[in-house]
């Protein structure tokens, strides 16, 4: 569903004033010497500690294929996006989460690069699609299995006190945005009056806590500000009994996605999600989010989110929004479920199983203490 907005100037309402921290020295000059060596150290394909949409999906899969089929994914070498060690005498599924402009999937342009794989798993049809067009990477050599989640229990939205908004991916997503968006909403249009936002981001999460350094006035300022929670990051376990007391995710991304778990997750609880059409945001959503056309001024798009996110507030209650959202959560929880997902797996893997393995995956034999044979027709083997 894709909303227009009227960004004519609206007037002036009274700021609202912080709550308890304070700037001391706001006309000083602020050197941040952030510490950036942790960044550059070698990460491995998928981080023991970090607990990102890529591990969990991962953690999942070998869970729920388990479950239905013991010891099918021991076959195979599955490698989340970044290439390390390569197991020699297995199938090899390159099962890949990120963008196309990544430096860990250039090497994928040249066919010697991809050629060892059995196939290259896409999460979504826009992310194939950017690797053929930018990569030149056929499509007859990867597949898209989307990702999948275990759904929200039912539950009942609190109808008593404020429309609860929450944002829960990490803050180079576009919580800086919201942020604007929200001021820009309370102050400019005077609106969301009966809302509260609630963040839960930090990139401690991906287990990469020194870059939140670079963040930290903008989680000083979501302290700071009216009607805004800041919780720092929490478990997906804590996420999905948060998501059954919200109402609204705004996610005003600036980040393309590849797919978006926390936009899966909060359709499947119940929750109108205001959203640009970037990335695969828009085939992830499957048109029940209430979607704008992505602006690259970030001012601007913080204007439009704030209105459409107004909006969703406003009418969140009503019986239109609420038809609309009871069909949302039927598909979520039946097209996103990990019944559907492990079946598709299940029969990927079982037809990539039949094919010949290529003979860069064959061990070579040792073949000095072999002792020959001589068959009938004279031939030694």
């Amino acid at each position: 569903m894709v909303r227009a907005v009227d960004l004519t100037p609206k007037p002036t309402h009274t700021p609202s004033s912080a709550d308890d921290l304070k700037i001391i020295n706001p006309d000083s000059e602020v050197e941040f010497n952030i510490d950036f060596e942790g960044d550059t150290k070698f990460l491995e394909a998928v981080s023991k500690n970090a607990k990102g949409g890529t591990e969990l999906m991962r953690n999942w899969l070998f869970e729920e294929m388990n479950k239905k089929e013991e010891g099918l994914i021991d076959k195979f070498q599955f490698i989340s996006t970044r290439v390390r060690n390569l197991e020699p005498g297995k199938q090899r599924i390159l099962w890949i989460h990120d963008l196309a402009n990544d430096p860990e999937v250039q090497h994928l342009q040249e066919e010697e690069s991809w050629k060892p794989y059995e196939r290259i798993v896409f999460v979504s049809h826009w992310q194939q699609y950017q690797f053929a067009t930018y990569l030149k990477f056929p499509y007859d050599k990867g597949i898209v299995i989307q990702n999948a989640i275990h759904p929200i229990p039912e539950h009942e939205k609190p109808k008593d006190g404020k429309i609860q908004v929450c944002y829960f991916s990490t803050p180079h997503r576009g919580l800086e945005v919201l942020l604007n968006s929200w001021e820009f909403m309370k102050k400019e249009l005077g609106a969301g009056k009966n809302a509260e936002l609630n963040i839960y981001s930090s990139f401690k999460l991906y287990d990469r806590p020194h870059l939140d350094e670079q963040f930290r006035h903008v989680f000083k300022r979501a302290r700071e500000m009216k009607d805004v929670n800041y919780y720092g990051t929490v478990t997906n376990d804590e996420i999905r009994e948060v998501l059954k007391t919200q109402h609204i995710m705004a996610y005003p991304s600036i980040y393309e996605e590849t797919s978006c778990l926390t936009m899966i997750e909060a359709c499947s609880a119940g929750c109108l999600c205001v959203i640009p059409n970037l990335g695969a945001l828009p085939e992830t959503g499957a048109n029940f989010p209430w979607m704008y056309g992505w602006e690259p001024d970030p001012d601007r798009h913080a204007q439009v989110h704030g209105h459409i996110l107004s909006r969703a507030i406003e009418h969140f209650w009503d019986e239109d929004v609420q038809n609309l959202l009871r069909i949302q959560r039927n598909y979520f929880d039946m097209f996103y479920n990990w019944d559907l997902r492990t079946g598709q797996w299940r029969q990927f893997l079982h037809a990539i199983e039949q094919e010949e393995l290529p003979e860069s995956l064959i061990p070579e034999e040792d073949t000095e203490d072999v002792e020959k044979v001589e068959t009938e027709d004279g031939t030694v083997s």
